[in-house]
């Protein structure tokens, strides 16, 4: 869970590296017992950053994702984005070469993201299965090697999470689960000062990408899309309606998660549409 109460595993300075390992499906014999129900991808952490306060930002960059050689995937009756309801199901594959070995003649190029990265709310305990402002189960695929995630500090240090590795997985990872692996994941971290976000904003290969969470897909989708209409307007100043056009031309609106109890939504606007980068660093 996503806690203020637990004391930190690690104190670190702005911008030094640190390693977190992740665990997966695959992790305490659940998945090979045939207990899939049972199966849990708690997250690592927290990771006390020295000079985090209520009221900044934290700038999280993701250096590097090593990923095991076995993944796994498990569907579940009632769970799902599918009409059609889903048995319980259970796949291990292999990966090797740079791509996942799904089935016989089908190789998935492997891209590995983080799912679960977010830091502790001042309120509250969320399972680490969720989504919220202090960031958590996004399922944003573009959490890669190379992007930042932004995230508004509530507690003193922040007290960073992450886990649950994908070596892949689909924009709205329909079917429950993406190529769940254990790993390992690369960050490092620096105190934007004053900065004050709503929700998680995500930086990845020239796109700045606001994430919304919700209930369902409407309530996350207007959530994500407040946030980046915010950030134009704070940007050039226009009203928000011709914010709004701008968007409505420009930016992308997907899924990144529909199967867990809350969804997340993102917006995508390329960062050249900025006058000025909204968190640099």
């Amino acid at each position: 869970m996503f806690t203020a109460l637990a004391e930190p595993v690690l104190e670190v300075d702005q911008g030094e590296r640190f390693t977190l390992e992740a665990r997966s499906l695959l992790t305490g014999g659940f998945f090979e017992a045939g207990e899939y129900e049972k199966c849990s991808i708690p997250v690592t952490g927290p990771v006390l950053v020295r000079g985090a306060r209520p009221g900044d930002a934290l700038h999280v960059e993701i250096h590097d994702i090593r990923i095991a050689d076995r993944g796994a995937m498990v569907t579940l009756p009632g769970r799902g984005g599918f009409g059609e309801p889903l048995e319980r199901f259970g796949h291990v594959v292999e990966i090797d070469d740079g791509v996942v070995h799904f089935a016989e003649g089908v190789a998935i190029p492997v891209r590995p993201m983080v799912g679960k990265l977010g830091v502790a709310p001042a309120d509250g305990e969320p399972s680490s299965s969720t989504v919220g402002p202090f960031g958590g189960n996004m399922d944003c695929n573009d959490v890669a090697e190379g992007a930042a995630v932004v995230l508004p500090v509530e507690v003193p240090g922040a007290l960073l999470f992450a886990g649950d590795l994908h070596a892949a997985q689909g924009d709205g990872e329909c079917s429950l689960t993406g190529v769940e692996v254990e790993g390992a994941v690369t960050l490092s971290c620096r105190v934007l000062p004053g900065v004050s976000l709503h929700r998680p904003v995500v930086l990845a290969d020239g796109r700045v990408i606001t994430m919304g969470d919700g209930d369902d897909l409407d309530q996350a989708a207007k959530a994500a899309l407040d946030d980046m209409l915010g950030l134009v307007v704070a940007d050039r100043g226009w009203p928000p309606e011709k914010a709004a056009m701008l968007l409505s031309s420009s930016a992308d609106v997907a899924v990144s998660q529909l199967v867990n109890p809350r969804a997340s939504v993102k917006v995508s606007l390329a960062e050249r549409y900025f006058l000025r980068h909204p968190f640099s660093v």
